[in-house]
């Protein structure tokens, strides 16, 4: 178990996560090639005046909409749900309804993508109230719908995980001596928690990167008060 791994030795979880994939005609196909899910500064030099189709209505898909809508001519926003209250803090929503280019679409869900030569081209929606198909000229959709944590192999280790399964670490975690715990570090002594697994995590490659460079000092000073004497 972690608990008695660490007795000699400390572990780093970067174990990851899996992005959830909705239900949408050929998003397999375009996965890469126009299908994202996430929104960095690369993607969104491709969508520069262009139309874009993001799916989600969570605190990641309204970051993601505005940073969006700095490049894109035009983010519509498509939420399955019938609003924004219940899943994103008010100071999102506010932002989203001051940008003049991000339209929403409430009770919407996208169902199929079209496209040739492995390249996208348009994206059909319809709304969850009526029967009729809608579609635009989009190359780029981006799906913030959640991911699942690969945590299931951490049952049993006393490591703390968040209501989504994610590695819980920092000022939420502490030590045995009542001590808040390093910011990477979970809620079993010498067990630290890096990249996507980690509740709070950006979900980003480059956020992943830092932590990892991050966590290297963490184990040093952990291992260092290990080895010291108790008196």
């Amino acid at each position: 178990e972690c608990g008695q791994a660490v007795r000699a030795k400390s572990i780093v979880v970067a174990s990851g996560a899996r992005y959830r994939r909705p239900e949408i005609q050929r998003l397999d196909a375009f996965e890469g090639r126009g299908v994202w899910y996430w929104a960095s500064p690369i993607e969104a030099r491709l969508c520069a005046d262009q139309d874009v189709v993001l799916v989600g209505g969570g605190n990641s898909a309204g970051q993601a909409a505005v940073f969006l809508s700095a490049h894109a001519r035009r983010v519509h926003m498509v939420i399955r749900g019938g609003g924004l209250g219940a899943s994103m803090s008010r100071y999102l929503i506010d932002r989203i309804e001051a940008t003049p280019n991000i339209e929403l679409l409430f009770n919407t869900e996208v169902v199929a993508l079209e496209g040739s030569d492995g390249s996208l081209e348009r994206i059909r929606w319809r709304s969850r109230l009526a029967p009729e198909e809608h579609s635009i000229e989009a190359r780029n959709l981006f799906l913030f719908v959640g991911a699942d944590p690969a945590t299931d192999w951490l049952d049993g280790c006393g490591v703390m995980v968040d209501r989504g399964g994610f590695v819980v670490t920092g000022a939420h975690c502490r030590k045995n001596d009542a001590q808040p715990a390093s910011p990477l570090e979970t809620s079993v002594p010498g067990v630290f928690a890096v990249g996507d697994v980690r509740s709070g995590s950006v979900k980003r490659v480059g956020g992943a990167i830092g932590e990892g460079a991050q966590v290297v000092a963490a184990l040093h000073g952990f291992l260092a008060d290990a080895a010291k004497p108790s008196l």
